[in-house]
């Protein structure tokens, strides 16, 4: 006690030194601010002590009674009802939890320096607030209003608790979409992105993301459902802009949803403003699926300029082989599969592809006058098999083959060269199937 004593009288001392200085606002009456004086060199002795009941009585007198003295009365006040809080049980626990956000109100009222305040109670308010069902809609409201004030000031503890003060007050039937959940997803997303521009610590931002995608999760499921109904026509509705298109093609690629024709419009936005090889080629696969030929052609060319690497490049020329054949354009198909031959040697199923195009050029290339010249097609087509690797094509192209009577009646022998003809331009040695 008597060291208590002692350090009251030192302190109630230094606050007479304090009387000429600014940011304190002693009362004029000298009884007053005697008292003062004294109230606040106890409380800030108990709460040096981490005697928090002992400090709440001087506290509560400043506050009631000389509430702009300075700003630290509210300052220290928060440290004196958070640990209150965390002792205390009941109706009063709750009572205090309610004042620690009221002091923010009041330092705001009497001292302003409302963005520092406000980002400074959107963080203790979600930490006494955040189980308490009562104070979600309040809870929400004092987060979003943070954040869409500070922007990337905030603290990125506030990211994380925004995310969940909606989640809460969503889930126990608070007046939030799925939407508003998406929205204020990709606002704090955006958020962060800013945050780490301006020098913010990586793995601070990450964990935050990661934080921030688990909540998010458990407010929505994200299904093609909601992309469809939901997401895409809020998209054709505000015109088509780039910011929702890349909201659906996330959320699209995150729940496999990418067959819908909404991904699909979503991505070409996408790809338009930031083109880049992956997004191209889906594109370009769904196109093809869905039998649009022309834009699937499109947009695999447009793959093939925003990637380096020749194993995809050999891909995309394999899918743009396959689509002139489709189409009936036998050449074109040919020289795409040399092309991603000649991106990735390994890829034998190119000279297969080949070997297919000249199996079915029979019919289109036969002239009807010469059956071992008419049938050398399927000895070109054996050869393309033979430098796939692809046995069972090999033996249905040699089933095929001329005959021995056809050879002897034409006047060849095994061996010799005879060209074929039409698009395919080839030149190989005649051999009998028997």
């Amino acid at each position: 006690m008597k060291r208590i004593l002692l350090t009251l009288a030192f302190l109630i001392g230094a606050q007479a030194v304090m009387l000429g200085q600014d940011g304190w606002n002693w009362p004029e009456d000298p009884d007053k601010k005697n008292k003062a004086m004294e109230k606040n060199a106890l409380y800030s002795d108990m709460l040096t002590a981490e005697k928090y009941e002992a400090a709440k009585a001087p506290l509560d007198w400043l506050l009631k009674e000389t509430p702009d003295l300075n700003p630290s009365i509210y300052i220290q006040g928060v440290k004196v009802y958070e640990n209150l809080a965390e002792t205390t049980t009941g109706q009063r626990q709750k009572n205090i939890q309610d004042s620690v956000v009221l002091l923010y109100d009041l330092r705001m009222k009497y001292f302003n320096d409302v963005e520092n305040v406000t980002n400074r109670k959107a963080n203790d308010a979600y930490n006494v607030w955040k189980d308490r069902k009562d104070k979600y809609e309040e809870l929400y409201k004092i987060e979003k209003e943070a954040i869409e004030m500070l922007g990337a000031k905030s603290f990125s503890s506030n990211t994380i608790y925004y995310m969940d003060a909606a989640r809460r007050y969503k889930l126990t039937g608070g007046d939030l979409t799925d939407l508003d959940i998406i929205a204020i997803y990709d606002q704090v997303q955006d958020i962060l992105d800013q945050m780490l521009a301006d020098g913010e610590s990586a793995q601070k931002i990450q964990k935050a993301r990661d934080y921030i995608e688990k909540l998010f999760n458990a407010s929505v499921t994200i299904d093609c459902n909601i992309i469809d109904t939901k997401l895409y026509p809020k998209f054709v509705e505000d015109g088509k802009q780039l910011e929702d298109a890349e909201r659906i093609v996330k959320f699209a690629l995150a729940g496999g949803c990418t067959s819908s024709d909404s991904f699909i419009d979503a991505a070409k936005i996408v790809q338009a403003n930031t083109p880049e090889f992956g997004l191209s080629r889906m594109i370009a696969l769904k196109s093809k699926a869905s039998g649009d030929m022309e834009e699937a052609e499109k947009y695999f060319q447009e793959a093939l300029k925003y990637s380096e690497d020749n194993i995809k490049k050999a891909d995309v020329y394999l899918e743009l082989s396959d689509l002139a054949s489709k189409s009936g354009n036998k050449s074109k198909a040919r020289g795409y599969a040399y092309d991603a031959l000649d991106a990735d040697p390994s890829r034998k199923e190119a000279y297969t592809l080949i070997g297919d195009l000249y199996l079915k050029s029979f019919t289109d290339c036969k002239g009807g006058q010469d059956v071992v010249k008419d049938r050398a097609v399927y000895i070109a087509a054996y050869k393309m098999y033979q430098l796939g690797g692809d046995a069972n094509r090999m033996n249905v192209a040699k089933e095929q083959f001329p005959s021995k009577e056809d050879i002897f009646n034409y006047n060849y022998s095994v061996g010799q060269e005879v060209s074929v003809g039409c698009w395919i331009g080839e030149t190989v040695q005649v051999q009998t199937r028997d």
